[in-house]
């Protein structure tokens, strides 16, 4: 009797380690996500504009002009709009924001910016740190200890153009971007998580 106890608890426990996030616990991640992209883009836009900081005309937000201004160069010589600016900085206030507010029970079902690359030997994929043909989503969520058995895939936009704003599908390259996403998963729709909300890819 000891040791069915004891294998009953160690399959309870596996089953524990592998578990999939609860419609209500995946419910919690995606408003705090909600929150948090939406807390980022607010405060960097406003400490962006501190002293010795780039001034918006409007004072709230840049327009499409200054979206496009050039604001540096990066490490491959390439030139970073304003708009990649605050992209970056957005997408790091938000990283910050969402690890710090999901609670230490699901630390271990999510990732931040993990790489995949096709796995031919197992039809599946598996973490990498570089190389061509590798997919790179902001955030996932996914079996515990195991980010390879996806779960959701999130990717966070922060648009700056005027049009884009209220449809971040409207971004050049996203949808194309979460249907390759989607390869990820069958369990829920990739999707875009702006400012204005949350938005799954359509499929």
């Amino acid at each position: 009797m000891d040791k069915m106890v004891k294998a009953s608890d160690a399959v309870q426990g596996l089953v524990k380690f592998e578990r999939a996030l609860t419609g209500a616990e995946l419910d919690h991640v995606e408003k705090v996500l909600k929150e948090c992209v939406a807390q980022a883009h607010a405060d960097v836009n406003v400490s962006y504009q501190q002293p010795g900081g780039f001034k918006f005309k409007n004072g709230k937000f840049p327009d499409d002009v200054e979206c496009k201004k050039i604001v540096g160069v990066d490490a491959a010589g390439e030139n970073v709009t304003l708009a990649q600016e605050l992209g970056r900085l957005k997408h790091a206030a938000a990283f910050a924001c969402v690890k710090a507010r999901l609670p230490p029970i699901i630390r271990d079902n999510f990732a931040v910016e993990p790489r995949y690359k096709p796995d031919p030997e197992t039809n599946g994929v598996v973490l990498t740190n570089k190389g061509p043909k590798t997919l790179h989503p902001d955030f996932v969520v996914h079996g515990t200890r195991n980010a390879t058995d996806v779960q959701c895939v999130y990717e966070l936009k922060f648009p700056c153009l005027s049009s884009n704003k209220l449809d971040p599908f409207t971004v050049a390259g996203a949808e194309a971007q979460l249907r390759a996403y989607q390869k990820l998963t069958n369990r829920c729709p990739a999707a875009i998580v702006s400012p204005e909300g949350l938005f799954e890819l359509r499929i």
